[in-house]
């Protein structure tokens, strides 16, 4: 009787596993190959679990905030770095490394783009790295150089390509579809945030028609931003007091900066602010998605624009936008979904009419495409490469 209660607490185990859903199919792969064995109790949202393989081996798992497995890796960062210095390689190396191991993907062409300058995929799986002192550096979003050291001494260096397809162990089609199922998936409604009031030191004067602009960041040029344009507006309040005895009623008057929202005289300023302004200063634009995939299929996808925007903040991007210009009714531009530390971009090339920007509910139309690389600006505007700051942890 008792090893038949042994046998059913297996079972429960193995069963728990299989059936949980995971985020991408590579993952679900792995957990076979490893035989992963795990209590469902421990798979709760948002866990981190460590745990042995049917070899031994341990294994990092972590559940998303959706319920599904979205990572599986040999550890070789200690938890506080991945807290406090949130990137890419993470996710990338540990899954790279058990799938060198355990060839969960029979086609293991992509990792030789991974450059040893010391160490080896053996060291990687042997020594448990995650234990060193470790650094990352960006080298110019082109490149990253991984450096474990014990006392000082480099133990393992390595270079990876900050390319979208090696960093997601993935293809571009499959990222693609991934892409469309989350975006399309079923999402809380988002809670737009309230006006908000600027201070007059934060805008810089903008034009010669009395605008001002709180300028944002800028991406490839400076034309594509994150700028919001505002303009002085005087407010009258009224308050009821007694002066003398004698009730009274009194205009006060002040003069403040309010997003720009008039498509007739300003509409390229009010287009920007549609696509920038997150909270209800202006309305929020339902967009008109064609996503174009490198399968040469296309997909409409209709929802409100806080809705992605919110998805591609999730997805690590930052957004940018530029006006093309205004031709009789017609208006037009670009937004960016840029995510330099994984090597992509999404654009989306955006085009609408002046009446339905007037309109209670703006309608946006747009095609998409997803995973560009990022335009290369040093041969863009001849600028030298910089390296950029990394991340820098060393054990207690």
């Amino acid at each position: 009787m008792r090893i038949l209660h042994v046998i059913v607490y297996v079972l429960v185990f193995s069963f728990s596993l299989s059936a949980q859903n995971y985020k991408f199919d590579r993952l679900k792969s792995a957990a076979s190959v490893l035989g992963l064995c795990v209590n469902a109790d421990s798979l709760l949202p948002g866990k981190v679990i460590n745990i042995a393989a049917k070899d031994g081996q341990l294994v990092h798992l972590r559940v998303n905030a959706m319920g599904e497995i979205e990572h599986i890796g040999i550890p070789l960062f200690h938890d506080y770095m991945r807290i406090l210095q949130p990137s890419p390689v993470y996710d990338f190396l540990e899954y790279a490394v058990l799938n060198k191991r355990y060839k969960v993907n029979p086609n293991q062409l992509y990792l030789s783009k991974v450059i040893f300058k010391k160490g080896s995929w053996h060291i990687l799986t042997e020594k448990k790295l995650f234990e060193y002192d470790c650094t990352i550096e960006n080298m110019d979003d082109k490149l990253y150089i991984v450096t474990w050291t014990r006392d000082d001494i480099e133990e393992v260096v390595i270079g990876i390509p900050i390319e979208y397809e090696l960093l997601n162990n993935d293809t571009r089609r499959n990222m693609e579809q991934q892409f469309v199922t989350e975006l399309t998936s079923e999402r809380p409604v988002i809670k737009r945030t309230d006006k908000k009031v600027i201070s007059e030191d934060a805008l810089s004067i903008y034009g010669t028609e009395g605008l001002f602009v709180a300028k944002g960041k800028s991406y490839i040029v400076d034309l594509l931003n994150q700028n919001v344009y505002y303009k002085l507006t005087t407010l009258r309040e009224y308050a009821d007091t007694i002066i003398r005895n004698i009730p009274t009623t009194l205009e006060i008057e002040s003069v403040l900066p309010v997003v720009v929202n008039d498509v007739e005289q300003f509409p390229i300023e009010t287009f920007a602010n549609m696509m920038m302004c997150e909270d209800t200063s202006v309305p929020d634009v339902t967009m008109e998605l064609n996503i174009h995939l490198s399968d040469y299929r296309c997909v409409a996808v209709t929802l409100p624009l806080s809705h992605l925007r919110a998805f591609c903040y999730q997805q690590g991007c930052n957004l940018y936008f530029a006006c093309n210009g205004v031709r009789n009714e017609q208006i037009g531009g670009v937004m960016f979904a840029s995510n330099l530390t994984k090597g992509y971009n999404h654009l989306f090339t955006i085009r609408t009419t002046k009446s339905d920007l007037q309109s209670n509910i703006p309608v946006v139309i747009s095609d998409v495409y997803l995973y560009i690389p990022p335009i290369d600006k040093e041969k863009l505007f001849g600028i030298p490469p910089k390296k950029k700051s990394g991340a820098n942890f060393r054990l207690p």
